[in-house]
């Protein structure tokens, strides 16, 4: 779990690059002096997209309408191997868009990634995992650009989005949901 590469295709590469200043190695093209630019790696995108899509309950499927690709790098996931496995771990906890038991979804937080045999249901994990990054993704673009064209644009629209994300949190126990889930 998160020792390969991972490639970001469509529109959702297109957002990721504009989230996240110029730093991979495949991506060669001029940089885009209107981007966002509000995280410093792909892999930094990549996980908050994961808390964003799993809080927003939003999935997007992978993009085949653009050539445009990006990469999230095995050496990156080795330096975060640690946080990716948790958000996996949450996500696969928390989704409320596929019915099942909590035994289930402790089952395949936190043993089908473990068990030869459960190779198939662990590889539909990962990919719905990978659902929810990309529709985090969508959510962060949509969120962090509307009305934005300067770098001062950007970071004030950056300290609105975490206010009300915030202010959201503070009337979500995520700590009841989980207790819950658990008895």
């Amino acid at each position: 779990m998160f020792e390969n590469d991972y490639t970001i295709n469509g529109k959702h590469a297109t957002y990721l690059k504009f989230l996240a200043k110029k730093n991979a190695r495949d991506d060669k093209s001029p940089d885009n002096p209107t981007a966002a630019r509000l995280f410093e790696r792909y892999i930094d995108v990549y996980m908050n997209a994961a808390v964003f899509g799993l809080l927003y309950s939003r999935t997007a499927k992978r993009d085949t309408s653009s050539d445009d690709r990006a990469r999230v790098y095995a050496d990156a996931f080795a330096n975060e191997r640690d946080n990716c496995v948790f958000l996996y771990r949450m996500v696969m906890l928390l989704d409320k868009k596929t019915e099942l038991s909590p035994e289930e979804r402790i089952n395949r937080a936190f043993r089908y990634d473990t068990q030869p045999e459960k190779a198939d249901e662990f590889h539909k994990n990962m990919e719905l995992f990978h659902d929810y990054v990309r529709g985090g993704i969508e959510v962060m673009y949509e969120q962090f650009t509307d009305g934005c064209q300067t770098s001062d644009d950007y970071l004030n629209k950056t300290y609105e989005v975490m206010t009300t994300f915030k202010k959201e949190l503070e009337g979500i126990s995520y700590a009841d949901e989980l207790a819950q889930l658990i008895r």
